[in-house]
């Protein structure tokens, strides 16, 4: 039954991310609102299942790139898949094989019983090119990042999502466009929503940097905006994983790969953001961090002056 026909007064909300934008410990943060369920990068989980983004995997590669990167990401799923999820975990993940984007759809649109709050967290790559599939029913959010910083981060990751073979370098610039253009996609997002009349006003967006240097006003803002009751509680919470057997639904093969990667690690073991970090002296950065950054710094510059200001 779509969201429209569940209690009026349940919030229901939408935090849209690029990657390793701490969108993770900020959905930590949630999990401690009284009455909140948390529902974890479902159409990023629905990836598998849909062709359209597999498409993207090698869009734009040539034959041999497009072989390396489909066969260290398929290695990299199979050693997902053998990792083993015990206790709680298991029972909050969902069953990743039914998990398309119109499953992911009618999940969102359904009912919560008992729930005062509905909060979704989801990365920009999941839906992609997939518009058509955001549920009715909710406000849509929005956390960025400084670019450089995002990039460094999303850099550890994939090295080990898609390892070279031996005697090459990682370069950023071998992965499709899919795994290095994420603010343009969040800005076609933002006008898709406009222009369809999904959401009203100006866009909520935070920036990791504003919500780590001043969480109390960044998270009070966006609690206002949304319509979550916010108390000074919500800047503390307990170390641990404990928040997922709490209230998330997420897929298993999230909490799988987690295990490897450890992407969920630094926001599971946190108990309050702290001050944000300074970037890394230049020549420290990688070049393809720096020329990844750079073509997204627009993009960025753009969603940045219209965020919730501390």
């Amino acid at each position: 039954m779509a969201a429209e026909s569940s209690s009026t007064n349940q919030v229901r909300v939408m935090l849209w991310s690029p990657p390793r934008c701490l969108s993770t410990v900020f959905q930590k943060c949630m999990s401690y609102v009284d009455g909140i369920q948390i529902i974890n990068e479902p159409y990023q989980s629905a990836g598998a299942n849909n062709p359209e983004l597999m498409k993207q995997l090698t869009e734009g590669q040539g034959p041999e790139s497009q072989v390396q990167v489909q066969e260290s990401f398929d290695k990299f799923m199979a050693t997902i898949e053998q990792q083993e999820l015990g206790g709680n975990l298991q029972e909050a993940g969902w069953d990743d094989s039914v998990c398309t984007p119109a499953w992911v759809k009618n999940l969102l649109e359904g009912q919560f019983p008992g729930k005062k709050v509905v909060f979704a967290k989801d990365l920009i790559f999941g839906i992609r090119g997939q518009f058509h599939m955001i549920p009715k029913g909710y406000k849509h959010t929005f956390i960025i990042r400084n670019p450089t910083k995002m990039v460094i981060s999303c850099r550890r990751n994939y090295e080990m999502m898609f390892p070279v073979p031996e005697g090459h370098q990682f370069n950023l610039l071998m992965l499709p466009p899919l795994f290095r253009e994420f603010y343009q996609p969040l800005l076609q997002l933002i006008e898709y929503l406009k222009e369809n009349k999904e959401q009203t006003g100006d866009p909520i967006i935070i920036d990791a940097d504003d919500l780590q240097n001043h969480p109390a006003s960044i998270v009070r803002q966006y609690c206002d905006a949304v319509g979550i009751p916010y108390n000074d509680s919500l800047l503390e919470w307990p170390a641990g994983n404990e928040c997922v057997k709490k209230n998330w639904l997420v897929s298993k093969m999230m909490l799988q790969g987690d295990r490897i990667i450890g992407y969920y690690a630094a926001a599971f073991a946190s108990t309050k953001f702290l001050p944000s970090k300074p970037l890394p002296p230049e020549n420290e950065i990688p070049a393809d961090v720096v020329e990844v950054a750079k073509l997204e710094e627009p993009f960025y510059k753009k969603l940045y002056d219209m965020r919730i200001k501390p």
